[in-house]
C-alpha cells in the first residue's frame, strides 16, 4: 500500500506516508473513544462510521465488533469492544467492500443482484 514503487521496500518518503497515515488513523479512534478505554464498542464504532457516511444498523454494528473482537483472542479486544488494529482493518474493510459493491450498483440503488458466483468472487477480492 506504502510500496508506491513496487521494490518491495519503503523509502524514507514512503515511510513518512504511512506514519502519517497511521497517526490520522490513531486520531480518529481517539476522538470516537468516547469513554477513553483504549478501544472502541459498537455504540462508537456505529458514530464513526456514520461520520465517515455510512448509515448502517446498530445490529450490522454489533456484528462487525464481534466479528472483528473474536478474531483476537489476547490484548485489549473484548467481545464488546476492538481495539485499534482491529478499529482499522474493520474501517477499511467495510470500506473495500462498499467500494466492491458499488461496482455491481451501477444504477446507485443500493441493491444489486448477481449469481453466486459472482459473490463468491466479490468477497474473496476483499479477503485474500
Amino acid at each position: 500500500m506504502f510500496d508506491r514503487d513496487r521494490t518491495g521496500t519503503i523509502n524514507i518518503n514512503e515511510f513518512s506516508a504511512l506514519w502519517k497515515y497511521i497517526g490520522d488513523w490513531k486520531a480518529c479512534f481517539e476522538r470516537f473513544d468516547h469513554d477513553r478505554s483504549g478501544t472502541i464498542n459498537t455504540r462508537e464504532l456505529g458514530d464513526a462510521l456514520t461520520s465517515f457516511g455510512y448509515r448502517l444498523s446498530p445490529h450490522f454494528n454489533q456484528t462487525l465488533v464481534k466479528s472483528f473482537a473474536a478474531r483476537r483472542s489476547t490484548g485489549t479486544s473484548t467481545e464488546d469492544a476492538i481495539n485499534f488494529d482491529d478499529f482499522i482493518e474493520a474501517c477499511v474493510t467495510v470500506k473495500n467492500l462498499t467500494d466492491t459493491f458499488r461496482r455491481y450498483d451501477t444504477q446507485g440503488t443500493g441493491v444489486v443482484t448477481f449469481g453466486f458466483e459472482q459473490y463468491l468472487d466479490s468477497v474473496l477480492q476483499n479477503i485474500v
